[in-house]
């Protein structure tokens, strides 16, 4: 059955492959919330019916100077998970976005996005504060009837993905549902940039650049705000050629590519220097005393052991990450890193 042809919740059950007493209370958003606090390291056990639809509230620490949480939900409900992951193949195959929308869009990354802004003259970033957050129950039904829904079923859709009438972080559903909303402001963007100014998201994340100066900063604001969001200002950047410019986390300076930083593969190639010269055993070792932790401490083997698997992660990690922007610093690097002795 096609979207445009489901006309009852029976028929949007079976569109989503659940039953109809399922699909009726998550409707009605008879969610157990479970709220996990942000020391809780183990989800404490609580006692909940099998007929409850779980759901867990997470408290992450943002990253930045600013701090503060970023609230993320998690489903625990396995009917629930699965009808989400059907409606958003669904979506995926119905909504297709601009060209310049980088962000959960399959074949586009962050690489595919600061690439389109490389050797500018200058380079505006904006940041909407609180995106998904900010995306109500009826900014969703509106965007689902626009891509063919009828109405009904549009607000049945829109009363399962959201919670307390508002988009969650955590639902599989959340970022193609936050492009299908933002897709008529992203029209409206675009087409105030004219031919002299690429544009381009990455979800929250917007960017503008060109070899003129003339970005219309309280233009873009203004059509920002009128379709429903507000800029977060502190997060407002011009990066001028000749200046540091970075596009989704990629320096934006070649003319060919976009990179990682240089200060970050620095970092990276200095700690794995002094790794296969010392191995992670002394080399961290020597770091943790040197950042005042007592050797003799009880504790200190611990610590130690915990210092090595931490750090052999994240270089890994960021290596891994590497290898799909700059693969042969990834290839070189990795290789050495392997040889390190524990």
């Amino acid at each position: 059955m096609k979207h445009t042809e489901i006309e009852t919740r029976q028929q949007l059950a079976n569109y989503l492959r659940c039953n109809i007493h399922f699909l009726e209370k998550a409707i009605n958003n008879e969610f157990f919330i479970r709220d996990t606090k942000i020391s809780e390291d183990v989800i404490p056990t609580i006692s909940i019916p099998p007929s409850e639809i779980t759901v867990s509230k997470y408290y992450i620490k943002k990253k930045g100077k600013n701090g503060g949480f970023r609230i993320v939900h998690h489903i625990w409900t396995y009917q629930l998970e699965n009808s989400l992951k059907i409606l958003n193949n669904y979506l995926n195959e119905i909504f297709i976005p601009f060209d310049f929308i980088h962000g959960f869009v399959k074949g586009k990354n962050i690489k595919t996005n600061a690439d389109t802004h490389l050797a500018k003259k200058i380079i505006l970033s904006v940041d909407i504060e609180n995106y998904f957050e900010s995306i109500s129950k009826e900014m969703i039904i509106l965007g689902l009837c626009k891509i063919g829904f009828k109405e009904e079923i549009a607000e049945s859709i829109a009363s399962i993905v959201t919670i307390n009438g508002f988009l969650p972080q955590g639902f599989c559903t959340s970022p193609t549902i936050a492009n299908i909303v933002t897709h008529d402001l992203d029209q409206q963007l675009k087409k105030i940039c004219g031919t002299n100014i690429q544009y381009t998201r990455y979800a929250d994340d917007l960017y503008f650049s060109s070899d003129i100066e003339n970005i219309p900063l309280l233009e873009i604001t203004k059509i920002i705000e009128i379709y429903g969001f507000i800029l977060n200002e502190n997060k407002t950047k011009w990066m001028k050629r000749g200046q540091l410019q970075y596009v989704t986390g990629l320096t934006t300076f070649d003319s060919n590519t976009s990179r990682i930083s240089k200060k970050r593969k620095k970092n990276i190639r200095l700690e794995i220097y002094y790794l296969t010269k010392f191995g992670f055993r002394k080399h961290i070792k020597n770091k943790l005393i040197k950042s005042g932790e007592n050797i003799n401490a009880e504790d200190f083997e611990y610590k130690l052991i915990d210092e090595i698997d931490k750090t052999r992660n994240n270089l890994f990690g960021w290596l891994h990450f590497i290898k799909s922007i700059e693969p042969e610093f990834s290839a070189k690097y990795y290789s050495r890193l392997k040889k390190a002795k524990r």
